[in-house]
């Protein structure tokens, strides 16, 4: 379905044209005899001069729609035909004249779509038929504000989102049985909170249920406030990471397929979930499903690199993630993916390339965060600081930020005690916030408190079973089997250590989702200091370069290191990094001083 077109002389009708397109396409996707393009991929074609043929052939379907949306006073004209992709040949068109109102306009996007389904003999079932037939407000002035909200959630920006959030609630106070802004406030308040954390989270979980609730009470069969449901409650489960709530998301986005097998969101969110259970397979055949219906989505080219990085595939990961950057050039959120990755290679300079790059074009002041693992290997803190000016009192991740600062000046202790400060009084802290104050304490030699906080961040470690041990805990476990050690119980750290041995083997070295020297550490622990010396070797021959992408702290601070320091050939090889280091550092040097990074960008691409 081609973005609709305007014919009136009003620019700001374009967005009232899209509006009814958008809608139009939502009701052909919930038919599941059609393959629907979705929204964003279509969007791409607005005013192209492609012929037809060439926008079937690229995106892999027969029919195309095309229409305009001619509003004068209170009337609006709506005109639309189908037509073969392949021969040019018209198959249906009409038109449609109506007083403007909300009824009518959902009247004239039931008819279009029960006529293009009619013309295209697929079959409708007697659910189909009555979702086609959905009259969701009677306001015309809630639905314009939905439809520009709409408009806002699918750019994807913070400052969109953040006033999608704006236009959803506006859309209810005017309709408060507005089933459609029910959910599209959910969403926008659970992407506002899962892309830039700019939100609190017991807030956004807090309006995401509750407007996820009316919304399923006002229209039970509604897919995307099904896979929104999934979402929060995946995103819930991150919180605590135990309990049943991956497969309770997982059951949402099957309920949302089967209501609409074409909706690209619940196919992206499904993959996270899967990725999340360590089903990568599952995880990039959902993806690839995503891009069969939106070939141009965004979403899946910034996560499914990830799920080949996770095995290992780090070419693989780079040219998807190289190519995420060619369909979107002007999309921040891809310049810093690639950053990172580029970090986990041990690519420190061309990470700082692309990262400067994504930080130009975002509004997002947590949008350095790519680029500051690369300036803490460089030792340059003052320019993490810089990266990070922008959050300021009142961000839900400032305090957290005070902490790091006194962690970088080396006040281990205080900044333990800040994050502390920052979650008194939160039921349920998040996973991030109990790391810090773990590893902060730790680093500090408070193991007591370090102890404290790892049980509550994996309380499974606590129990005298054997732990499950994965790759989304093993960082975890090692952890706690150092603090374990340090407060004499020897025999329950070896035996964590083992477990976490044989789990780090399983798992790439480098990129994205490298564990860095995690079998160097665990061996250090053990006191097998040839082995690991050995294992030391392989990683820097591999392309390790560095700790902070995996650990979070730089290599001389690393304390699972400490039997290792003093052996010669361990300095030789620190030595040997610390010189690939410096080299990078001098290249970001040079690049900040010319201005010009074309040339640490172009590393990649010659790649």
């Amino acid at each position: 379905v081609l973005p609709f077109t305007s014919r009136s002389t009003d620019p700001e009708n374009q967005l009232f044209a899209d509006g009814i397109h958008d809608d139009l396409l939502t009701r052909l996707a919930n038919v599941g005899a059609l393959k629907v393009i979705s929204r964003t991929s279509m969007m791409e074609y607005r005013d192209t001069t492609k012929n037809l043929r060439q926008v079937g052939q690229e995106l892999g379907v027969g029919t195309v729609v095309e229409g305009a949306v001619q509003r004068v006073g209170n009337n609006v004209r709506i005109t639309a035909q189908l037509i073969d992709a392949s021969t040019d040949e018209h198959i249906w068109a009409n038109s449609y004249d109506r007083q403007l109102s909300a009824v009518n306009l959902f009247a004239i996007q039931s008819d279009i779509s029960e006529e293009i389904t009619l013309a295209l003999k697929a079959t409708l079932t007697d659910e189909e038929q009555l979702r086609l037939e959905i009259i969701p407000t009677d306001s015309l002035a809630a639905y314009n504000l939905y439809t520009q909200g709409r408009d806002n959630l699918y750019k994807r920006r913070l400052d969109t989102m953040q006033k999608a959030r704006e236009q959803f609630e506006e859309a209810i106070e005017l309709d408060p049985d507005y089933a459609d802004a029910y959910a599209g406030l959910a969403e926008s308040v659970l992407l506002i909170l899962n892309n830039h954390q700019a939100i609190p989270t017991e807030e956004a979980f807090a309006i995401a249920e509750a407007s996820l609730d009316k919304a399923l009470a006002l229209n039970p069969d509604m897919a995307q406030a099904h896979a929104s449901l999934g979402l929060l409650k995946h995103q819930i489960w991150q919180q605590t990471r135990s309990g049943p709530g991956l497969e309770e998301a997982a059951a949402c986005f099957v309920t949302a397929l089967d209501i609409n097998p074409n909706n690209a969101s619940a196919y992206m969110w499904f993959a996270s979930t899967r990725g999340t259970q360590q089903r990568i397979d599952e995880a990039i055949d959902l993806y690839h499903e995503s891009l069969r219906v939106d070939p141009l989505g965004k979403i899946p080219y910034a996560n499914l690199p990830g799920l080949y990085a996770e095995r290992g595939q780090n070419e693989e990961a780079l040219d998807l993630y190289v190519k995420a950057i060619e369909i979107h050039p002007e999309w921040p959120t891809a310049y810093r993916n690639l950053a990172a990755h580029l970090q986990g290679l041990g690519r420190m300079d061309e990470a700082v390339a692309w990262g400067m790059k994504g930080r130009e074009l975002s509004s997002d002041p947590l949008s350095g965060g790519s680029m500051a693992g690369a300036y803490i290997e460089f030792g340059n803190y003052d320019k993490v600081f810089g990266l990070f000016s922008d959050v300021t009192v009142g961000h839900p991740i400032y305090e957290y930020g005070l902490g790091m600062e006194k962690a970088m000046r080396g006040d281990f202790a205080g900044a333990a005690e800040t994050v502390e400060r920052a979650i008194d009084g939160e039921e349920n802290p998040r996973q991030f916030q109990l790391s810090l104050i773990t590893s902060f304490s730790m680093l500090a030699g408070d193991f007591e408190k370090a102890r404290k906080y790892a049980e509550l961040h994996d309380p499974e470690f606590v129990a005298d079973a054997d732990p499950e041990v994965d790759a989304n805990n093993v960082s975890d476990l090692i952890r706690y089997a150092f603090i374990l050690q340090n407060q004499g119980e020897d025999q329950r750290a070896n035996k964590l250590l083992e477990m976490a041995l044989v789990v780090v083997r399983t798992l790439p070295r480098i990129g994205l989702f490298g564990h860095g020297i995690r079998d160097v550490q665990v061996l250090a622990l053990q006191g097998k200091t040839l082995a690991a010396l050995a294992a030391l070797r392989d990683a820097i021959d591999e392309g390790f370069r560095g700790t902070v992408s995996s650990n979070g702290w730089p290599l001389a601070l690393d304390p699972y290191l400490s039997s290792l320091r003093g052996q010669p050939a361990f300095e030789a090889m620190v030595g040997e990094l610390d010189d690939a280091v410096a080299e990078m550092q001098r290249r970001v040097v040079q690049a900040e001083q010319s201005g010009n990074w074309d040339e640490l960008r172009a590393l990649v691409e010659s790649s």
